[in-house]
């Protein structure tokens, strides 16, 4: 067998034991603040990163947010550029009842995933407002979708709560710098809340519809 088969070889089981070794720490942190899930190094893309309460380095997984042909995909290459895997961040509700941010490989295996809790007013209200001040365009995408998608899971539960939050945060706010950040996530929540108006929604959903689409065209 070749040393550079050998080689590749190695790197594929370090890549794949990385996540499963590391899911003890990543299960045990909960991410209440997207902003903050990652953090990005100089030089070195985005990476996720899990610090002690003191701010020291606990460990990190290393990655980029590429887009291809529109979708946001998480990368990693190695230090030639070369492609090694790539996911698709997604929140999935898992069956012990958390809410987890899961990177998937095209065939399904975890890379890894982070805990989220915006079940408290102030964890969401915080994501909202960082979503307004964001600037780097990657780490942007990432925000965007994973509120989006947030919100359209608790729209089809029934639950319009954080939405008509975020229509009156919005409403105060659309006209200030950063407000653009939230398209995405209003063309998201737009196009569920049209899916239940057709689908019998009732007139508070009918009325958040048109609210969401009246905002998207302010902004």
């Amino acid at each position: 067998m070749s040393r550079k088969l050998i080689l590749s070889l190695l790197l594929a089981v370090l890549f794949f034991a990385l996540p499963f070794a590391q899911s003890g720490v990543w299960a045990a942190e909960t991410i209440t603040d997207l902003t903050k899930a990652y953090e990005i190094w100089t030089n070195q893309g985005i990476r996720f990163v899990v610090r002690d309460p003191q701010g020291g380095l606990v460990s990190w997984g290393i990655g980029r947010l590429e887009s291809w042909a529109g979708e946001s995909k998480w990368v990693v290459r190695n230090s030639k550029g070369q492609l090694m895997t790539h996911a698709r961040g997604k929140v999935e509700n898992w069956k012990n009842g958390k809410t987890k941010l899961v990177l998937r490989t095209p065939k399904g295996h975890i890379l890894t995933h982070i805990a989220i809790d915006l079940s408290s007013k102030a964890s969401f209200a915080q994501n909202v407002v960082g979503l307004r001040r964001l600037k780097d365009s990657k780490f942007l995408a990432f925000v965007q979708e994973t509120l989006g998608e947030l919100l359209v899971k608790e729209l089809k539960s029934g639950d319009l709560i954080r939405t008509r939050v975020l229509m009156q945060y919005l409403d105060k706010y659309h006209n200030q710098p950063g407000a653009e950040n939230f398209k995405p996530v209003l063309r998201m929540v737009i196009t569920q809340l049209n899916f239940m108006v057709a689908h019998g929604g009732d007139a508070k959903v009918e009325d958040l519809a048109r609210q969401a689409q009246t905002m998207l065209s302010k902004l």
